[in-house]
């Protein structure tokens, strides 16, 4: 079992860090209608992006973790949870202060 470091998904304690297919289309921005019906956008944004192909693959990559160490006293998935959360707020950060900036 290698090192935890060892692995080739992309991180943020990469420099070199990227997530592909983790944005969401400027189509999915326009369906937002507002803090009144859809409540407040970054959580919104949030939710989108926790659907895109990239942000699912860590998801799955943190579920995996979390079933394989189930019952294990002093291991975590700490490692995996980062990078699920580390795909989302890259997504997120933009499309996010775009509707805040256009104050849909």
């Amino acid at each position: 079992m290698g090192h935890m470091f060892s692995t080739h998904t992309p991180n943020l304690l990469n420099p070199a860090h990227y997530y592909p297919h983790t944005h969401i289309d400027e189509a999915v921005l326009n369906e937002y209608k507002g803090f009144e019906e859809d409540g407040d956008p970054k959580l919104w944004v949030e939710e989108k992006c926790s659907n895109t192909a990239g942000c699912l693959r860590m998801k799955e990559e943190y579920d995996a973790c979390v079933e394989r160490i189930s019952g294990k006293e002093e291991q975590h998935c700490g490692y995996q949870y980062m990078n699920y959360w580390g795909c989302i707020d890259l997504c997120a950060a933009d499309p996010t202060f775009k509707l805040l900036k256009h104050g849909v």
